[in-house]
């Protein structure tokens, strides 16, 4: 509200976002018509030289600390050095295109660069639970296994805690906005946009080693699995887990390759779990402490072994239906057994029930089937006692009509063996 008053930080911040040099101004500002010079003198430079339209803001404004005017410039300014003028890597070469909007430009980008499954319309509630930032840290860093499938919408901040780690950890992308903004409905769409502007021209860096495939939520007294991966062979891994207490939990490790290492440990007690790794290079001498993961052992049911098929986050047609097949093994339920909830997302209607489901006769396998009724996001939740299993978010859009489609022609209706029969298909009512 008072740094850019003088505007002398108004015309260094110019300088260092246009890489150009400002001419003489006061550099020692006592009096207010020395302040408006400043600020004019930055703001005929962006409209000037820059080219960038400035909309109801005046140098009176800013020096007499117009907040909503002044967060206005700076918004202003993120949309054009950070967006508009971002080097786009989009293989169709339509982002040089200068009608489309700042806006239009970061959601296009952002459409080619996830997974097709996955559908982003928006920079506020596409982003609440952590899946699609996962997807997008994947995409930009593909050796790094995010495995961000896996993850639950339930855990939407583990999910973008361990996605803006990454991002930064290995993309030199900074956290300008807190995992728990980004997870509330209520998160600010420019925040958002300016935080995701940065990965566009993102970098990756590959460090000495990282940790994958760790389960948040192990079980006391079930055997727990994950990975290190090093950068090359010379690296070797060394973990230590310390359990609720501070004490340190046997950790059994496994080289399954030159440069994976897998690790088994068993929780012993219900609560928060700490995974410290470090990494040690042999040809250099050089050490390195990984990113501390912390996970909470719980008590319950293995739900482990449960296996689900017939569903994927992905995106569908309205009114295609999804045969699910769920095998429980040898569970026996102690609670409400297995259950399957469907739930809307983004509706001011929402709506969210049980799924049916058919129990085949003698055996652990369990069917039923949903139906894409209407466009928008779909979470699928499958539980076990009260556990979840599994969760999924699917995307419905609109599809062609297949049943309009024509066809024509003698071949249809009368054909000599081994010769061709020709006929026509009619696609104009599509």
């Amino acid at each position: 509200e008072t740094d850019f008053e003088e505007g002398l930080k108004l015309i260094r911040l110019v300088e260092v976002l246009s890489g150009k040099s400002f001419g003489r101004h006061n550099k020692k500002v006592i009096f207010r018509h020395q302040k408006l010079e400043n600020i004019s003198l930055a703001l005929q430079f962006l409209e000037n030289e820059e080219h960038i339209k400035l909309v109801n803001i005046d140098s009176s404004a800013i020096a007499d600390r117009n907040l909503k005017l002044i967060l206005g410039l700076v918004w202003t300014l993120i949309l054009h050095y950070s967006i508009s003028k971002q080097v786009w890597d989009h293989p169709s070469g339509q982002l040089g295109n200068g009608e489309m909007s700042a806006k239009e430009k970061l959601l296009t980008w952002l459409r080619a660069k996830l997974p097709v499954e996955l559908s982003v319309t928006n920079f506020t509630f596409d982003w609440n639970d952590g899946i699609l930032l996962g997807a997008l840290v994947d995409s930009c860093a593909p050796d790094l296994e995010v495995g961000w499938r896996k993850w639950l919408p339930s855990q939407a901040l583990q999910s973008t805690l361990t996605a803006m780690r990454l991002a930064s950890d290995y993309l030199g992308v900074t956290a300008l906005i807190e995992p728990e903004e980004l997870i509330s409905p209520a998160v600010d769409e420019k925040s958002v946009m300016t935080y995701l502007s940065q990965f566009p021209g993102a970098k990756y860096t590959p460090l000495l080693g990282r940790l994958h495939d760790v389960v948040l939520t192990p079980v006391v007294g079930v055997s727990t699995i994950f990975k290190l991966q090093t950068r090359d062979a010379m690296i070797v891994p060394e973990i230590i887990i310390k359990g609720p207490n501070g004490s340190s939990i046997r950790c059994i490790q496994r080289q399954l390759s030159e440069t994976v290492y897998e690790f088994r440990y068993q929780p012993e007690t219900p609560g928060e779990h700490e995974i410290m790794a470090t990494v040690h290079d042999i040809a250099s001498g050089d050490s390195a402490k990984l990113a501390r993961t912390k996970v909470v052992a719980v008590e319950g049911t293995d739900i482990s072994s449960i296996l689900v098929d017939g569903l994927n986050n992905e995106t569908v047609i309205v009114g295609q239906r999804k045969d699910i097949v769920i095998d429980i093994g040898n569970l026996i339920p102690m609670k409400n057994g297995l259950e399957v909830t469907v739930e809307e997302i983004g509706k001011v209607d929402r709506s969210k029930y049980l799924l049916s489901l058919e129990h085949e006769r003698n055996s652990h396998i369990y069917r039923g089937f949903w139906t894409a009724e209407r466009l928008g996001k779909t979470k699928i939740c499958v539980l076990f006692d009260e556990n979840v299993v599994c969760e999924y978010l699917i995307s419905a859009r609109h599809g062609e009509d297949i049943t309009k489609c024509r066809a024509l022609g003698e071949g249809l209706e009368r054909a000599v063996v081994g010769m061709p029969a020709k006929f026509l298909v009619d696609m104009k009512v599509m």
